[in-house]
């Protein structure tokens, strides 16, 4: 056991990525690459899905997207309300299928080669942020302008803890995109390891461990898809009546 985390400590570079210089930045090759994959795919079914939809009897692929509809549709509505915020069902469906696309990559043969892009904090930060700018510019629209939408934001439940409404918003972001990014670099790193087993036995851990990682995917696109729901909700909701 020693030997292996040894070997570990050595072989595994958490957070190393081919990089190439282009106009004066640093460009991961992989993530970029994968990120072009899952877009393709979200881009790919879409058109499948427009182009095969029916009345009758629906495929597995029009199944899937009806079911995750429907899900997230639930979560508007319960949250807000889809007739508050209609482009809230279009968003959290998209960046549910592309974060789950990019993170099954995980389970294809060339993982080592081409790593799930949402373990790279520079798809991550960029997805949180995105959600953080449009969430303050809709709760802008909601409450009257920018100025409104900080008084919304200060008032809280309590206007004395302004400083701490405040960093929660800061601290959301951080943790909108680390939550995603930690759990999917823990399954890279988790693999990694595998390969440092004998290899007659190392196909069995690696295929169970495959198999989480498919779960976990699943969950984690869940996850960020329904937290930018609760966000763009909050963003949206009247504190006023809260606040004394």
């Amino acid at each position: 056991m020693t030997d292996l985390v040894l070997a570990a400590e050595t072989d595994i570079e958490v957070g190393h990525h081919p990089e190439v210089e282009f106009l004066g930045l640093t460009l991961n090759v992989d993530t970029i690459l994968g990120t072009l994959f899952a877009a393709a795919v979200v881009v790919g079914l879409g058109f499948y899905v427009r182009a095969k939809i029916t009345s009758g009897v629906p495929n597995r692929v029009q199944l899937f997207f009806e079911a995750v509809t429907s899900f997230l549709r639930a979560q508007v509505e319960t949250s807000i309300g889809v007739r508050s915020a209609p482009f809230l069902v279009p968003l959290s469906i998209t960046l549910f299928v592309f974060i789950l696309a990019a993170n099954w990559i995980v389970v294809l043969p060339l993982h080592h080669y081409l790593p799930p892009p949402t373990a790279d904090v520079n798809l991550v930060y960029p997805m949180a942020l995105l959600v953080f700018f449009w969430r303050q510019v809709v709760g802008a629209r909601a409450h009257g302008g920018a100025f409104q939408q900080l008084r919304h934001i200060a008032q809280g439940h309590n206007p004395k803890l302004a400083p701490l409404w405040f960093l929660e918003e800061i601290t959301g972001v951080v943790s909108h995109a680390l939550r995603l990014f930690g759990n999917l670099l823990a399954g890279g790193v988790m693999l990694s390891l595998f390969t440092l087993i004998p290899l007659w036995i190392t196909w069995l851990p690696t295929a169970g461990w495959k198999l989480f990682d498919i779960f976990i995917g699943l969950v984690q696109a869940f996850i960020f898809a329904f937290l930018t729901i609760i966000y763009f909700a909050q963003s949206m909701e009247d504190r006023s009546e809260g606040a004394h």
